[in-house]
This record gives C-alpha cells, structure tokens and sequence, in this order.
C-alpha cells in the first residue's frame, strides 16, 4: 500500500511531543491501492464516515464533483467504538508530488508497525502554508529539534 503520512501524527514521528486526534495522509490514488487502504481500516475497526467508496478518488472527475459541490477536503475513516472515536483523514486532492515524497519518505515505527512520513521539509513547508497557529507551531517545534534548518 502506497500512502504517506502527512499531519500531526507524522510531526510527532518526528520526534515532537503533542497531542493529535487523528491522522493524515496522503495516497497513491489507484483503484488498487485504495482498496488496500480501505480493506486494512475495515481490519482495524474503521469505517468510511460517508456512504460512498474510497475508490471514487481514483477518478478525477469524482474527485472534481466531491470537492467543488460537496467540499470535501479529506475521506474520513472513523473507528465508531473508539473512546474517543479516531479518524483516519485521506487528503482528497493528491500530493502534487506525491512519487518524488514517496520516494524521499522517511520511515518511522508506531508500535513496531512501518510507517512511512513525508520528507522533513515538505511536511514543514505544508504547515507553514496552512498557516494555523498549531502548524506554524510544529514548524518552530520542528526547527528548535534540529529536523529542519
């Protein structure tokens, strides 16, 4: 399966220490890889937040329509029995450079699972354009740690 994690999830891989209440990522957007993801959430106890197939997102004209009339941002996947419940948020629109991160990634380990990050630098170059007072946080966070100049 061909995913990056992309938000606050990967911050903390990254070594700092906060709290997140969901996690991000980003996704290789084939019909196959989709089904992988979807079927390895639904092994974990998750399911889809709303009644259509992830698979949509491998068509760009779906992609379109979800976007501009429904404003989707991200395909939630929950886990309903969660206390709280968590969220696994797939970025809708695709990482413009998803191959060229894919294969910088930076792998990290979550209770001895792999778990691939996006570089660094992208990661801090997302959050300082989200400009949210949290991410320009993980930013200061991240260079007072050393991880980006």
């Amino acid at each position: 399966m061909k995913y990056l994690v992309i938000g606050g999830l990967a911050v903390v891989l990254y070594g700092i220490q906060r709290m997140t209440s969901d996690v991000d990522v980003s996704v290789h957007l084939t019909t196959d890889n989709l089904k992988r993801l979807a079927e390895a959430l639904k092994q974990l106890g998750f399911v889809p937040r709303v009644p259509a197939p992830i698979t949509g997102l491998a068509d760009p004209k779906t992609r379109r329509l979800w976007t501009q009339r429904k404003g989707m941002k991200v395909y939630s996947f929950i886990e309903p029995y969660g206390i709280p419940p968590r969220n696994v948020d797939v970025m809708v629109t695709p990482l413009e450079n998803f191959e060229a991160f894919y294969q910088k990634r930076t792998m990290a380990s979550l209770r001895g699972v792999p778990v691939p990050l996006i570089p660094v630098n992208e990661l801090a170059r997302m959050k300082r354009k989200a400009g949210r007072p949290q991410d320009l946080q993980d930013v200061q966070d991240l260079r007072l740690l050393g991880k980006i100049p």
